[in-house]
Protein backbone atom coordinates (compact mmCIF):
# COMPACT_ATOMS: atom_id res chain seq x y z
CA UNK A 1 0.00 0.00 0.00
CA UNK A 2 2.80 2.15 0.69
CA UNK A 3 4.26 1.09 -2.52
CA UNK A 4 1.48 2.41 -4.33
CA UNK A 5 1.25 5.42 -2.29
CA UNK A 6 4.94 6.63 -3.21
CA UNK A 7 4.60 5.38 -6.91
CA UNK A 8 1.21 7.75 -7.21
CA UNK A 9 3.15 10.40 -5.31
CA UNK A 10 6.08 10.28 -7.80
CA UNK A 11 3.74 10.31 -11.14
CA UNK A 12 1.95 13.68 -9.12
CA UNK A 13 5.11 15.20 -9.01
CA UNK A 14 6.34 14.40 -12.80
CA UNK A 15 3.21 15.57 -14.25
CA UNK A 16 3.09 18.62 -12.38
CA UNK A 17 6.47 19.60 -13.60
CA UNK A 18 5.83 18.63 -17.27
CA UNK A 19 2.63 21.08 -16.90
CA UNK A 20 5.46 23.80 -16.11
CA UNK A 21 7.64 22.81 -18.76
CA UNK A 22 4.77 22.67 -21.27
CA UNK A 23 2.90 26.06 -19.92
CA UNK A 24 6.55 27.87 -20.17
CA UNK A 25 7.68 26.61 -23.41
CA UNK A 26 4.38 26.04 -25.33
CA UNK A 27 2.90 29.03 -26.49
CA UNK A 28 -0.67 30.49 -25.44
CA UNK A 29 -2.40 31.60 -28.12
CA UNK A 30 -5.72 32.66 -27.18
CA UNK A 31 -7.66 30.63 -29.47
CA UNK A 32 -5.39 32.02 -32.35
CA UNK A 33 -2.78 31.68 -34.26
CA UNK A 34 0.01 33.94 -33.03
CA UNK A 35 2.80 34.34 -35.99
CA UNK A 36 6.49 34.03 -34.87
CA UNK A 37 8.16 37.77 -34.86
CA UNK A 38 11.26 38.02 -37.18
CA UNK A 39 14.41 39.50 -35.08
CA UNK A 40 15.89 40.94 -38.28
CA UNK A 41 14.94 43.60 -40.57
CA UNK A 42 14.86 42.95 -44.36
CA UNK A 43 17.97 42.80 -45.81
CA UNK A 44 16.96 45.40 -48.79
CA UNK A 45 17.57 48.68 -46.55
CA UNK A 46 17.51 50.07 -42.65
CA UNK A 47 13.90 50.48 -41.78
CA UNK A 48 14.00 52.82 -38.73
CA UNK A 49 10.90 50.77 -37.04
CA UNK A 50 10.78 47.18 -37.44
CA UNK A 51 6.46 47.17 -38.68
CA UNK A 52 6.84 43.09 -37.92
CA UNK A 53 8.01 44.10 -34.42
CA UNK A 54 4.41 43.52 -33.27
CA UNK A 55 2.82 43.03 -29.76
CA UNK A 56 3.64 39.74 -29.46
CA UNK A 57 7.65 39.75 -28.09
CA UNK A 58 10.21 37.50 -29.30
CA UNK A 59 11.24 36.75 -25.61
CA UNK A 60 9.32 34.48 -23.79
CA UNK A 61 7.56 36.81 -20.52
CA UNK A 62 9.99 34.84 -18.50
CA UNK A 63 12.88 36.26 -19.94
CA UNK A 64 14.61 39.77 -18.91
CA UNK A 65 12.03 40.12 -16.37
CA UNK A 66 12.23 43.63 -15.05
CA UNK A 67 13.81 44.71 -10.84
CA UNK A 68 10.76 45.78 -9.03
CA UNK A 69 11.18 47.92 -6.05
CA UNK A 70 14.44 46.99 -4.86
CA UNK A 71 15.63 46.80 -1.53
CA UNK A 72 18.21 50.08 -0.98
CA UNK A 73 20.31 50.79 1.73
CA UNK A 74 22.31 54.14 2.93
CA UNK A 75 25.65 54.79 1.00
CA UNK A 76 27.70 53.96 4.52
CA UNK A 77 25.89 50.86 4.49
CA UNK A 78 27.29 49.37 1.45
CA UNK A 79 30.37 48.23 1.78
CA UNK A 80 29.93 45.92 -1.59
CA UNK A 81 30.08 48.96 -3.73
CA UNK A 82 33.51 49.92 -5.13
CA UNK A 83 34.28 53.56 -6.19
CA UNK A 84 35.12 52.22 -9.79
CA UNK A 85 31.47 51.16 -10.34
CA UNK A 86 29.53 52.85 -12.74
CA UNK A 87 26.21 54.27 -10.88
CA UNK A 88 23.30 55.29 -13.03
CA UNK A 89 22.23 58.02 -10.61
CA UNK A 90 18.48 60.41 -9.95
CA UNK A 91 17.36 62.66 -7.25
CA UNK A 92 13.55 62.33 -6.86
CA UNK A 93 12.13 64.16 -4.20
CA UNK A 94 15.37 65.35 -2.88
CA UNK A 95 16.47 61.81 -2.19
CA UNK A 96 19.58 60.60 -4.02
CA UNK A 97 19.51 56.94 -5.77
CA UNK A 98 21.95 55.22 -7.18
CA UNK A 99 21.90 52.19 -9.23
CA UNK A 100 25.02 50.05 -10.12
CA UNK A 101 25.28 48.95 -13.83
CA UNK A 102 26.66 45.55 -12.88
CA UNK A 103 22.74 45.36 -11.34
CA UNK A 104 21.23 46.47 -14.08
CA UNK A 105 22.82 44.51 -16.79
CA UNK A 106 21.00 40.98 -14.86
CA UNK A 107 17.68 43.37 -15.51
CA UNK A 108 17.99 45.90 -17.99
CA UNK A 109 14.16 46.95 -16.26
CA UNK A 110 13.76 48.92 -13.24
CA UNK A 111 10.29 50.08 -11.86
CA UNK A 112 11.06 51.85 -9.03
CA UNK A 113 9.53 53.94 -6.61
CA UNK A 114 11.36 56.98 -4.47
CA UNK A 115 8.89 58.91 -2.02
CA UNK A 116 6.20 58.76 -3.65
CA UNK A 117 7.12 59.21 -7.30
CA UNK A 118 7.24 56.42 -9.35
CA UNK A 119 10.56 56.06 -11.59
CA UNK A 120 11.35 53.61 -14.18
CA UNK A 121 15.03 53.23 -15.30
CA UNK A 122 16.21 51.48 -18.71
CA UNK A 123 19.97 50.41 -18.99
CA UNK A 124 21.67 48.57 -21.82
CA UNK A 125 25.01 47.22 -21.54
CA UNK A 126 25.62 46.63 -25.68
CA UNK A 127 24.18 50.14 -26.62
CA UNK A 128 25.50 51.95 -23.83
CA UNK A 129 22.16 53.61 -23.13
CA UNK A 130 20.74 54.99 -19.92
CA UNK A 131 17.70 56.68 -19.49
CA UNK A 132 14.90 57.30 -16.52
CA UNK A 133 11.34 58.61 -16.60
CA UNK A 134 8.29 59.04 -14.57
CA UNK A 135 6.03 56.52 -16.20
CA UNK A 136 2.49 58.71 -16.06
CA UNK A 137 1.15 59.87 -18.96
CA UNK A 138 -2.36 61.76 -19.62
CA UNK A 139 -3.27 59.34 -22.27
CA UNK A 140 -3.47 56.92 -19.60
CA UNK A 141 -5.23 59.19 -17.23
CA UNK A 142 -1.89 60.06 -14.92
CA UNK A 143 -1.62 56.42 -13.47
CA UNK A 144 1.29 54.72 -13.27
CA UNK A 145 2.60 51.71 -15.85
CA UNK A 146 5.53 49.32 -15.42
CA UNK A 147 7.96 48.02 -17.91
CA UNK A 148 9.36 45.23 -19.00
CA UNK A 149 11.74 44.58 -21.93
CA UNK A 150 9.78 43.67 -25.04
CA UNK A 151 11.70 42.82 -28.38
CA UNK A 152 14.60 44.57 -30.39
CA UNK A 153 14.37 47.70 -32.36
CA UNK A 154 16.62 50.97 -33.64
CA UNK A 155 19.53 49.33 -32.38
CA UNK A 156 18.56 48.25 -28.74
CA UNK A 157 15.97 46.57 -26.97
CA UNK A 158 12.25 47.66 -26.74
CA UNK A 159 10.09 47.72 -23.39
CA UNK A 160 6.59 47.43 -23.11
CA UNK A 161 3.88 48.21 -20.38
CA UNK A 162 1.75 45.79 -18.60
CA UNK A 163 -1.48 47.69 -18.39
CA UNK A 164 -1.87 48.71 -22.14
CA UNK A 165 1.10 46.58 -23.97
CA UNK A 166 2.06 49.61 -25.46
CA UNK A 167 5.37 49.30 -26.88
CA UNK A 168 7.74 52.08 -26.02
CA UNK A 169 11.90 53.07 -26.65
CA UNK A 170 13.42 52.63 -23.35
CA UNK A 171 15.56 55.42 -23.54
CA UNK A 172 13.54 58.20 -25.45
CA UNK A 173 10.52 57.50 -23.22
CA UNK A 174 8.34 57.54 -26.73
CA UNK A 175 5.62 55.00 -27.41
CA UNK A 176 6.57 52.93 -31.14
CA UNK A 177 2.73 51.72 -31.34
CA UNK A 178 0.17 50.34 -29.35
CA UNK A 179 -3.01 51.84 -27.86
CA UNK A 180 -1.04 54.90 -26.02
CA UNK A 181 0.74 55.74 -29.04
CA UNK A 182 1.65 58.95 -29.58
CA UNK A 183 2.70 59.43 -26.28
CA UNK A 184 5.77 60.65 -24.46
CA UNK A 185 7.14 60.45 -21.01
CA UNK A 186 8.97 62.97 -18.78
CA UNK A 187 12.27 62.27 -18.41
CA UNK A 188 13.88 62.32 -14.92
CA UNK A 189 17.47 64.01 -15.14
CA UNK A 190 20.21 61.13 -15.04
CA UNK A 191 24.01 61.18 -14.17
CA UNK A 192 26.27 58.39 -15.25
CA UNK A 193 29.23 58.36 -13.72
CA UNK A 194 31.85 56.08 -11.23
CA UNK A 195 30.26 55.51 -8.01
CA UNK A 196 32.88 57.27 -5.70
CA UNK A 197 31.98 60.34 -7.64
CA UNK A 198 28.36 60.14 -7.57
CA UNK A 199 28.97 59.91 -3.55
CA UNK A 200 30.99 63.09 -2.95
CA UNK A 201 28.14 64.79 -5.15
CA UNK A 202 25.52 63.28 -3.22
CA UNK A 203 26.66 61.88 0.25
CA UNK A 204 23.28 61.33 1.52
CA UNK A 205 22.61 59.08 -1.56
CA UNK A 206 20.94 55.35 -1.18
CA UNK A 207 22.12 52.26 -3.37
CA UNK A 208 20.26 49.57 -4.35
CA UNK A 209 20.86 46.57 -1.99
CA UNK A 210 22.85 43.75 -4.50
CA UNK A 211 22.62 40.16 -3.19
CA UNK A 212 25.92 38.11 -2.32
CA UNK A 213 25.49 36.13 -5.82
CA UNK A 214 24.97 39.55 -7.26
CA UNK A 215 28.31 40.59 -5.99
CA UNK A 216 30.04 37.34 -6.93
CA UNK A 217 28.93 37.72 -10.40
CA UNK A 218 30.64 40.79 -10.33
CA UNK A 219 33.60 40.35 -8.58
CA UNK A 220 34.19 36.79 -10.92
CA UNK A 221 31.46 36.78 -13.68
CA UNK A 222 32.07 37.34 -17.36
CA UNK A 223 33.84 40.59 -18.48
CA UNK A 224 34.29 43.82 -17.19
CA UNK A 225 30.86 44.83 -15.76
CA UNK A 226 31.83 48.31 -15.44
CA UNK A 227 32.80 48.84 -18.99
CA UNK A 228 31.16 52.00 -21.20
CA UNK A 229 31.81 52.16 -24.91
CA UNK A 230 33.09 49.08 -26.52
CA UNK A 231 33.33 47.53 -30.01
CA UNK A 232 30.36 44.33 -29.09
CA UNK A 233 27.62 44.48 -31.50
CA UNK A 234 25.55 41.41 -31.57
CA UNK A 235 23.61 40.67 -35.28
CA UNK A 236 20.44 40.96 -33.29
CA UNK A 237 21.03 44.66 -32.47
CA UNK A 238 23.15 45.52 -36.12
CA UNK A 239 20.26 43.59 -37.91
CA UNK A 240 17.96 46.52 -36.43
CA UNK A 241 19.99 49.23 -36.44
CA UNK A 242 20.93 51.96 -38.95
CA UNK A 243 24.53 50.90 -39.88
CA UNK A 244 24.84 52.94 -42.68
CA UNK A 245 25.37 55.50 -41.46
CA UNK A 246 29.13 55.93 -40.92
CA UNK A 247 29.93 59.80 -40.47
CA UNK A 248 30.91 58.77 -36.71
CA UNK A 249 32.67 55.12 -35.66
CA UNK A 250 29.29 52.92 -34.63
CA UNK A 251 30.38 52.45 -31.10
CA UNK A 252 31.33 55.97 -30.37
CA UNK A 253 30.39 57.62 -27.28
CA UNK A 254 27.91 60.56 -27.94
CA UNK A 255 25.39 63.00 -25.76
CA UNK A 256 22.02 63.05 -27.97
CA UNK A 257 19.92 65.62 -27.76
CA UNK A 258 16.72 66.54 -29.37
CA UNK A 259 14.71 69.25 -29.34
CA UNK A 260 11.61 70.04 -27.19
CA UNK A 261 9.11 69.67 -30.04
CA UNK A 262 10.83 66.05 -30.84
CA UNK A 263 11.10 67.01 -34.59
CA UNK A 264 15.30 67.54 -34.66
CA UNK A 265 17.85 66.08 -33.19
CA UNK A 266 21.89 66.96 -32.45
CA UNK A 267 24.64 64.41 -31.14
CA UNK A 268 27.42 65.69 -28.59
CA UNK A 269 30.51 63.46 -28.86
CA UNK A 270 32.67 63.29 -26.34
CA UNK A 271 35.66 64.71 -27.40
CA UNK A 272 33.74 67.79 -29.03
CA UNK A 273 32.95 68.50 -24.97
CA UNK A 274 36.03 67.82 -23.28
CA UNK A 275 37.12 70.33 -26.11
CA UNK A 276 35.14 73.08 -24.93
CA UNK A 277 36.01 75.17 -21.54
CA UNK A 278 33.31 75.18 -18.96
CA UNK A 279 29.88 75.25 -19.10
CA UNK A 280 28.95 76.28 -22.46
CA UNK A 281 25.68 77.55 -24.95
CA UNK A 282 25.45 75.93 -27.90
CA UNK A 283 22.46 76.76 -30.08
CA UNK A 284 20.47 74.22 -31.74
CA UNK A 285 16.72 73.91 -33.10
CA UNK A 286 15.88 78.00 -32.39
CA UNK A 287 16.64 76.53 -29.25
CA UNK A 288 19.70 77.50 -25.96
CA UNK A 289 21.44 74.59 -24.45
CA UNK A 290 23.86 74.95 -21.85
CA UNK A 291 26.44 71.96 -21.75
CA UNK A 292 29.09 70.79 -19.54
CA UNK A 293 31.23 67.44 -19.56
CA UNK A 294 31.99 66.41 -16.17
CA UNK A 295 34.05 63.32 -15.01
CA UNK A 296 35.11 60.51 -17.81
CA UNK A 297 31.45 60.53 -19.86
CA UNK A 298 28.66 62.19 -17.40
CA UNK A 299 27.31 65.48 -19.16
CA UNK A 300 25.14 68.37 -17.99
CA UNK A 301 22.58 69.84 -20.55
CA UNK A 302 19.74 72.23 -19.79
CA UNK A 303 17.59 74.02 -22.12
CA UNK A 304 16.53 77.39 -21.53
CA UNK A 305 13.59 78.94 -21.04
CA UNK A 306 13.13 81.73 -23.71
CA UNK A 307 13.11 84.24 -20.78
CA UNK A 308 16.33 82.32 -19.79
CA UNK A 309 18.32 82.89 -23.21
CA UNK A 310 19.82 86.35 -22.87
CA UNK A 311 21.20 85.39 -19.26
CA UNK A 312 25.06 85.09 -18.66
CA UNK A 313 25.36 81.34 -16.77
CA UNK A 314 28.76 80.35 -15.31
CA UNK A 315 30.24 77.50 -13.27
CA UNK A 316 30.56 78.15 -9.64
CA UNK A 317 32.46 74.88 -8.65
CA UNK A 318 32.74 71.43 -9.72
CA UNK A 319 31.96 69.94 -6.41
CA UNK A 320 29.41 70.18 -5.15
CA UNK A 321 28.29 71.21 -9.12
CA UNK A 322 26.63 74.49 -8.96
CA UNK A 323 26.06 76.92 -12.04
CA UNK A 324 24.95 80.09 -11.66
CA UNK A 325 23.95 83.21 -13.48
CA UNK A 326 24.77 86.07 -11.41
CA UNK A 327 21.64 87.30 -10.77
CA UNK A 328 21.12 84.52 -7.31
CA UNK A 329 20.03 81.76 -8.98
CA UNK A 330 21.88 78.71 -8.37
CA UNK A 331 21.94 75.04 -10.09
CA UNK A 332 22.91 71.32 -9.29
CA UNK A 333 24.19 69.17 -11.97
CA UNK A 334 20.34 67.74 -12.08
CA UNK A 335 19.33 71.55 -13.16
CA UNK A 336 17.96 71.93 -9.29
CA UNK A 337 17.41 75.49 -7.61
CA UNK A 338 19.66 75.33 -4.81
CA UNK A 339 18.92 79.28 -4.11
CA UNK A 340 15.70 79.27 -1.89
CA UNK A 341 12.43 80.09 -3.92
CA UNK A 342 14.55 79.08 -7.30
CA UNK A 343 12.45 78.05 -10.41
CA UNK A 344 14.95 74.40 -11.69
CA UNK A 345 16.47 74.72 -15.13
CA UNK A 346 14.92 72.45 -17.87
CA UNK A 347 16.80 69.69 -17.93
CA UNK A 348 17.69 68.75 -22.14
CA UNK A 349 15.66 66.10 -23.31
CA UNK A 350 18.93 63.71 -24.64
CA UNK A 351 20.79 60.72 -23.08
CA UNK A 352 24.44 58.86 -22.90
CA UNK A 353 24.32 56.04 -26.17
CA UNK A 354 26.58 54.53 -28.51
CA UNK A 355 25.98 56.01 -32.32
CA UNK A 356 24.89 53.38 -33.93
CA UNK A 357 21.66 53.60 -31.48
CA UNK A 358 21.21 57.31 -31.93
CA UNK A 359 21.37 57.55 -35.13
CA UNK A 360 19.11 54.25 -35.35
CA UNK A 361 16.32 56.19 -33.70
CA UNK A 362 17.53 59.75 -35.37
CA UNK A 363 18.68 59.30 -38.64
CA UNK A 364 18.47 63.02 -39.79
CA UNK A 365 20.84 64.05 -36.74
CA UNK A 366 23.02 66.77 -36.76
CA UNK A 367 26.66 66.67 -35.26
CA UNK A 368 27.50 69.20 -33.29
CA UNK A 369 31.17 70.95 -34.50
Amino acid sequence: MSVNKTLIGVALVALFWVGVLVGVFWPSTGGEEVAPVALEAPDSEYQPWDETLALTSPFPRFIFLPLNNPAVVPADMAPFMKDEDIVAGVVVEGQARAYPQWVLVAYHVVNDTIGNSPVLLAHCEICSGTSSFTPMVDAFEGRTMSFQIHGIAKGTFSVYDYQTQTVWSPFTGRTMEGALHPSRMDRIPLIVEPWGNWKKRFPETEVLLASRRMIEVRDHGRGDPNTIGHDFLPDGFANVANMDDTRLNPNELIFGVTNIAGTQSIVFTLEYLKQQEGLFKYRFADEDYLLKRIGDFAVVAYRLRKSEEEKEFHLISEVPFRVGDGQGGVWDELGHAVNEGGEDLLVADGYFTEWYEWVSGWPESQIAD
